[in-house]
């Protein structure tokens, strides 16, 4: 039975982990927190199960890929037209931005789709799948495998394409990036726009778990920023370790308690760290301090 809650938790921390690296990029590149991300992860998944699915009938896939392409665009959109008019400020106004789009999301999607909550069934079904003596479902595992393909291949792109480079200069240095001749507000853009994909992803592989609405990714994009404080403020690799260890911890933690205490194991975690270990398991090295 504990396995059972393990894997569960295991499932839940790679969607922590996708939102934990999205906080990660921009603020490796930006140096601000995206606060807006929970509501990018609702507006996500409005998108894809009311548009895409249940209005246009298009298949999985279909829909998840011009899901993400709608989120894409839109987060670049919000890079160009409101960050790069405030990179001149200071950056808590670039931070308070992220949290009226936020908001802005989250009554859009209110509008358009209405306040009711969707249903939507796992297209992978109810089956589930007999791993050393556990039944695992399907769509748990499909969370798993989604997230280790999507970090792998960000892990090749970073590490060897010249869009990586280009990043990961950007990050390093904006002014010197800048001097070299790199296209620094599209490079911001695009981070912005790969932060917007990975909550996109988070939405749609949440949304055959729970129901659609407008607050389910508020506490789920909180959680996110928790788990990239606790691998290491704007470390990648740190992320991941941050938000698989915050989903495990917290089911396990609900599982022997009460699920009651669920919110309150994952956010007390946070409190341990910052006491124990305010640097994270994995820091990033010039990071400051959460």
């Amino acid at each position: 039975m504990l396995g059972q809650v393990i894997v569960s938790g295991l499932a839940m921390g790679c969607i922590y982990a996708l939102i934990a690296l999205g906080y990660a990029y921009v603020w490796n590149t930006m140096a601000i927190v995206n606060f807006a991300a929970g509501e990018f992860l609702t507006f996500s998944a409005f998108v894809f199960v009311a548009t895409f699915t249940t209005s246009l009938h298009l298949p999985f896939w279909l829909a998840a890929a011009l899901t993400a392409v709608v989120m894409a665009v839109l987060g670049a959109v919000f890079s160009r037209l409101v960050f790069a008019r405030l990179q001149r400020q200071k950056a808590l106004v670039a931070i308070i931005a992220t949290v009226g789009f936020g908001i802005f999301l989250k009554e859009m999607a209110r509008i358009i789709y209405g306040p009711e909550p969707l249903l939507y069934a796992s297209p992978f079904g109810d089956g589930v799948v007999a791993v050393g003596g556990l039944r695992v479902p399907v769509q748990q595992i499909v969370i798993m495998a989604v997230v280790v393909v999507v970090m792998a291949l960000q892990y090749l792109v970073l590490r060897y394409t010249t869009i990586g480079k280009v990043m990961r200069a950007t990050a390093l240095d904006r002014e010197t990036a800048l001097l070299m001749g790199i296209p620094v507000n599209r490079v911001l853009a695009g981070t912005f726009a790969f932060s917007s994909v990975l909550a996109a992803l988070a939405g749609i592989l949440l949304a055959p778990l729970f129901y659609v609405t407008t607050e389910m990714g508020t506490l789920v994009g909180l959680k996110g920023f928790v788990a990239m404080i606790i691998g290491g403020f704007g470390s990648v690799p740190g992320a991941i370790l941050g938000g698989v260890l915050l989903g495990v911890a917290e089911n396990v933690g609900a599982f022997t308690i009460s699920s009651t205490y669920k919110d309150a194991i994952a956010f007390g975690l946070l409190l341990v760290f910052l006491l124990v270990r305010p640097q994270g398991l994995l820091p990033e090295r010039n990071a400051d301090r959460a």
